[in-house]
C-alpha cells in the first residue's frame, strides 16, 4: 500500500523535495548576504567646513636627510620634496609653475590641487555607480600631527563622512607614504573602496624630454614629445598588481585580456628632463594598481600618474531583471562591496633620481637593489656558468573520441633522454627544460601520475637516473596546482574551490558538463605538498609552476577550517608553497613574472615580450627583464620555431636578454591534428634540431660575455636602433631596420646586432 502510494505520487514528492532544497539554499544565501551587509549610521550630520585646500598657504621644512628635504603646507595638506643633490623640487599638487591653474574651472582646480582622491560606494543605493572625489575641492577638514621625520595628515571628506589619514616621512633617503587601515573612518552610509595617493606628484604639462613609465607587460613608456600623435581625448590606463581586478573564471581563462590590465610589478616612474621619480608599493602591494593619465586625458594637457590603493574588495554582480526602485536593470552589471576594509596598512616608497640615472634603466636598477636588500629577489651567481639552451617539450595530448578518448604520445620519457644525449653530443652543456603534459589526467589538472604511454613511472625513473650522471640539464615537471576539474582526483568541491565575495564558486562548465574550478590557496598548497611526497624518489627533477606566477585572488570560502584568504594572504601562501619546494632541494621554474616568486624561482619562462600596445604607449621596454637579469635565467614568450621571422625573434631575445627558447615535440606536429592543442604547428624536433643548434651556438659564441650580467641600461637611439648596456660595461646594439645604422661610432648592419666591449662580433 505504501509502495503504491509513493509510486503514484512520486512526481509530486520529487517536486516538493526540489522546493525544499531551493528554500534551504535560498535561506543560506540570504544569511550569507546579511553577513556581508554593511551597517551604518543614519544619524550622521556633516560638520561645518574648517579647511579649504585651494588656498595658498606656505610650505615649511619638516624633515631632512642627507639627500632629501620634506616640506609641508598646513593649509593645503600638501607636501614637496627637494632633492638636495640636484636641487630639483617635486611637488605633490599642481601650481602655476607647472600649469596655468587659473585657466581651469573650479572643479578641475580642485582636482589638480589634491594630495589624494577617494572612491566610495553608497551603501543605501547599492546599485548606483561609485563616485570619485578629490581632496582639493571635497576635503573640508584637515588635521595635522607632526611625527618623527614627517607628518600625519587626516583628510576629512565630510559630506560622505569618510576620514583618511596619510603619513608622509623621509626614511633612508626615500619618501615613504603610509595609509594605516585603523585610521580610516567611515561615519555615514558611504564605504571607501579606493584611495589614490599623490596622483599629481611630478605632474608635467611640457613637451620636454620626459615620459611616464608604467608596468604594462614587460614595461611601457608614454613620451611627452609624442603627444600630438595621439587622440586629443585619450583614456587613462589602469593596471592592477598581480591579478586583474575582476576575478572570474572566464576572465582568468581569457589570458590575453587578463594580462592586458595586470601588472607583474607594483611600480611606476616619471622622467621630467634631467630628473626622475621611481615609485613602488612596498606594503599591501597585492591590493594596489597604477593609474596612468597622459596628456589629453579628460582633455587636460597634463601628464601625471599615481597609485590606487584598494581598501575594499569590489565584486561585479549580474543584475538580471533586478528592480532598482523606479527602474529595472536587465542583464547589466552592478557592484557589490565587501563588508569590511581589507585589514592591511598600505605603504608606498618614492625614490628620486637625477643625471644619468634619471631614466627607466635607473629605475630598474633602483628596484632591483631594493628587492635584493629586502631578500625578495634571489641573488644567484650565473657569471661563471655557461649560457643554457631553453626548451619546452610537449609530452602528450588527448584526442576526443566518439566513445573513448585517445591519448597521443608526442615525446616519451625515453625520447626526452635521447634529445638530451643528442644536444650534449652537439656541445650543449647547459639546458633549462620544461616538460609539459607529462602526466595521466593532465587535461583534468592532475599534478601526479606519469603517463603510461610515455613510459610510466619506470620511464620517469630512468630519466631521473640519467640526470644523476648528467646534471647539466635542469629538467622541470610542469604542474598546475591552481586549477582543477570535477574529474580531478581527491577534489572536495565544497572545501577546495575558491569562492568570490558573493558566495559563488569561481567555476565554469563546458558543453559536456565538465566543471572547471579555481582552487583556494590552501588547497593549492596541499596539492603541492602531495606532489612533493610523490617526487621523493625522483631527486633530479624540478617542478615548473604554470599558474603560480600569474594569479593572486581573494577567497571567501568559509567551508575550510583555515578560513578565508585576502589577496595578500594568497600571495604569502604562494611564497610558502614555493619555499616548501625549495626546501627539498629541487629546482623551481615559474611561468610568469609576478614579483612574489622572485625570491625562490631558479628559472622564469614565458615572460611578456613587450607591452600590449595601448594607444597611449610609444615604446615597449624590458623593465621586468632588467630587474631579474643576471640573477634569474629567463625566457620570453617568443619561441624560435613559432616565430614568423627567426632573425627578428633572435633580435628580440637579444634586446630583452632572453635565453634562446624552442617549444618542440619529438613526434610529428601532424599528430596534433583534431586535438584541442592548437598552439603548435611546427614543432618536430628533428626538423628543428639543426636550426636550434646553430642559434644556440651563435648566442653562446657572441653573447656569453653578457650572460649572468645585470642589464643596467636600455635606450632607443632611433625607433629601429636599441642600445643595451650591462654591468660589465658591454654594450649590445640591436638594429630592427632594413638599412644599416651608425651610432656611438659603430655601424650596425640591417636586421642584425653588434656586441661592443667584449666578444665583439
Amino acid at each position: 500500500m505504501v509502495k503504491r502510494f509513493l509510486k503514484e505520487r512520486l512526481g509530486t514528492i520529487i517536486f516538493f523535495v526540489i522546493i525544499v532544497i531551493f528554500v534551504i539554499w535560498g535561506v543560506s544565501k540570504i544569511g550569507q548576504a546579511k553577513a556581508n551587509a554593511i551597517s551604518f549610521s543614519e544619524d550622521y550630520e556633516p560638520p561645518e567646513a574648517t579647511a579649504d585646500l585651494m588656498q595658498d598657504g606656505k610650505y615649511v621644512s619638516i624633515a631632512k636627510t642627507d639627500h632629501l628635504e620634506l616640506f609641508y603646507n598646513e593649509t593645503k595638506g600638501a607636501i614637496q620634496v627637494k632633492d638636495l643633490k640636484s636641487g630639483h623640487v617635486w611637488k605633490s599638487v599642481v601650481d602655476d609653475e607647472v600649469f596655468d591653474v587659473e585657466s581651469l574651472n573650479t572643479l578641475w582646480k580642485g582636482n589638480v590641487q589634491s594630495p589624494i582622491s577617494i572612491t566610495y560606494n553608497d551603501l543605501k543605493k547599492r546599485d548606483t555607480a561609485p563616485r570619485q572625489v578629490y581632496a582639493g575641492s571635497e576635503c573640508k577638514s584637515l588635521v595635522t600631527e607632526y611625527i618623527p621625520n614627517g607628518v600625519s595628515v587626516e583628510y576629512g571628506f565630510t559630506t560622505p563622512g569618510i576620514y583618511v589619514t596619510i603619513e608622509y616621512t623621509l626614511e633612508d633617503d626615500q619618501l615613504v607614504v603610509r595609509v594605516p587601515v585603523d585610521k580610516i573612518r567611515e561615519e555615514y552610509k558611504f564605504a571607501v573602496t579606493n584611495i589614490e595617493v599623490l596622483p599629481y606628484l611630478g605632474a608635467s604639462a611640457g613637451n620636454e624630454d620626459g615620459y611616464l613609465f608604467y608596468p604594462d607587460g614587460s614595461g611601457a613608456i608614454t613620451t611627452y614629445e609624442k603627444v600630438n600623435t595621439r587622440p586629443s581625448n585619450v583614456l587613462k590606463a589602469s593596471y592592477f598588481s598581480y591579478t586583474n581586478k575582476t576575478v572570474s573564471f572566464m576572465n582568468l581563462w581569457g589570458q590575453d585580456n587578463y594580462e592586458r590590465y595586470t601588472a607583474s610589478l607594483p611600480v611606476y616612474g616619471i622622467k621630467n628632463g634631467d630628473y626622475a621619480l621611481f615609485a613602488m608599493v612596498s606594503d599591501g602591494e597585492e591590493n594596489s594598481g597604477v593609474e596612468v593619465y597622459p596628456s589629453g586625458t579628460n582633455r587636460m594637457a597634463l601628464n601625471h600618474i599615481g597609485f590606487a590603493l584598494y581598501t575594499r574588495n569590489v565584486f561585479d554582480a549580474r543584475a538580471n531583471s533586478i528592480s532598482t526602485g523606479s527602474a529595472t536593470n536587465s542583464a547589466g552589471v552592478i557592484q557589490r562591496v565587501d563588508k569590511v576594509l581589507i585589514q592591511e596598512d598600505k605603504e608606498v616608497r618614492y625614490f628620486f633620481l637625477s643625471g644619468d640615472d634619471a631614466n627607466y634603466g635607473g629605475m630598474a636598477n633602483t628596484y632591483r637593489n631594493y628587492l635584493l636588500k629586502e631578500g625578495l629577489l634571489k641573488q644567484a651567481d650565473n657569471s661563471e656558468g655557461e649560457m643554457p639552451l631553453a626548451l619546452q617539450l610537449l609530452m602528450g595530448v588527448t584526442k576526443d573520441g566518439m566513445v573513448f578518448d585517445e591519448y597521443i604520445s608526442m615525446t616519451s620519457y625515453a625520447q626526452v633522454q635521447e634529445i638530451l644525449e643528442r644536444l650534449n653530443a652537439a656541445g650543449v652543456n647547459s639546458m633549462e627544460l620544461v616538460l609539459q603534459a607529462w602526466q595521466d589526467g593532465y587535461d583534468n589538472d592532475e599534478v601526479w601520475g606519469p603517463a603510461g604511454k610515455l613510459g610510466g613511472k619506470s620511464g620517469l625513473k630512468n630519466l631521473n637516473k640519467y640526470l644523476e650522471s648528467n646534471p647539466q640539464a635542469r629538467v622541470y615537471l610542469g604542474v598546475d596546482t591552481t586549477f582543477a576539474t570535477s574529474k580531478t582526483g581527491g577534489l572536495r568541491e565544497d572545501e577546495d574551490v575558491a569562492v568570490n565575495g558573493l558566495g559563488v564558486q569561481i567555476a565554469v562548465s563546458d558543453m559536456d558538463g565538465l566543471n572547471y574550478y579555481l582552487l583556494n590557496p590552501q588547497a593549492s598548497f596541499e596539492r603541492n605538498s602531495s606532489l612533493l611526497k610523490k617526487l621523493e624518489g625522483y631527486g633530479q627533477l624540478g617542478v615548473s609552476y604554470e599558474s603560480t606566477g600569474y594569479y593572486v585572488y581573494p577567497d571567501y570560502n568559509v567551508e575550510r577550517a583555515n578560513g578565508t584568504f585576502t589577496k595578500a594572504q594568497t600571495a604569502d601562501k604562494m611564497r610558502e608553497m614555493l619555499s616548501a619546494t625549495e626546501a627539498t632541494g629541487r629546482g623551481i621554474a615559474v611561468r610568469g613574472s609576478n614579483q612574489y616568486v622572485y625570491g625562490t624561482a631558479d628559472y622564469l619562462y614565458n615572460l611578456r615580450e613587450g607591452s600590449y600596445g595601448l594607444s597611449i604607449s610609444d615604446y615597449s621596454v624590458p623593465f621586468v627583464q632588467m630587474v631579474v637579469s643576471g640573477l634569474i635565467p629567463y625566457t620570453t614568450e617568443g619561441s624560435g620555431n613559432l616565430s614568423y621571422d627567426l632573425q627578428v625573434q633572435k633580435l628580440k631575445w637579444i634586446e630583452y636578454g632572453s635565453l634562446p627558447v624552442f617549444k618542440l615535440t619529438y613526434e610529428s606536429a601532424l599528430n596534433l591534428r583534431d586535438t584541442d592543442y592548437d598552439s603548435l604547428f611546427s614543432s618536430t624536433y628533428m626538423d628543428w634540431e639543426g636550426i636550434m643548434l646553430d642559434t644556440y651556438h651563435e648566442f653562446r659564441d657572441n653573447l656569453s660575455v653578457v650572460y649572468g650580467q645585470q642589464m643596467t641600461g636600455h635606450d632607443f637611439l632611433t625607433d629601429d636602433l636599441v642600445r643595451v648596456e650591462y654591468a660589465n660595461g658591454v654594450k649590445v646594439y640591436v638594429n630592427y631596420g632594413n638599412e644599416p645604422v651608425s651610432a656611438d661610432g659603430v655601424s650596425v648592419p640591417a636586421k642584425d646586432y653588434l656586441v661592443v666591449g667584449g666578444g665583439e662580433r
